[in-house]
């Protein structure tokens, strides 16, 4: 026979977990700001390790593309301003996280394209970007449906 003996949870033991579980409550106003820094790590981080002057112009251009495209579909599905900054800047993150320090695989990458017509993807690389995106996709949903 196994017999356990049922230990009380310590005082504040559920104030801390319910802490833990539930997203913090962001306000309109941080929510600007969070975007601001989202745009500028993007462009600070991922235009630079852009191996061409044509892939440096495509990526500076992801903001613009992800404020249209986040405008057009809370319109559609009528978003609130809070929702679409979070879609906003968690889609924003995904490049910066997913590309930090990996110019040297991306630049390699583009060139053997060039040289050989075929496009390779660097494992480390993909495997970064996946991360990210699902690492991102996480703190959405759970900013979003905490």
């Amino acid at each position: 026979m196994n017999s356990r003996a049922v230990v009380p949870a310590p005082a504040g033991t559920t104030a801390i977990k319910e802490i833990m579980l539930h997203p913090p409550h962001i306000s309109i106003d941080a929510w600007w700001i969070i975007a601001a820094i989202a745009t500028a790590l993007l462009l600070a981080v991922c235009v630079p390790v852009m191996p061409t002057r044509d892939h440096k112009v495509k990526m500076a251009c992801v903001p613009l593309l992800g404020v249209v495209i986040l405008w057009v579909a809370a319109e559609l599905r009528g978003h609130d301003l809070e929702t679409v900054l979070l879609m906003y800047s968690t889609g924003t993150l995904v490049f910066p996280l997913g590309l930090v320090g990996r110019g040297k695989e991306l630049k390699k990458a583009v060139e053997d394209e060039k040289l050989f017509g075929k496009q390779s993807s660097p494992p480390k690389l993909t495997t970064q970007l996946l991360a990210a995106f699902f690492g991102m996709m996480l703190v959405w949903a759970w900013l979003s449906l905490g």
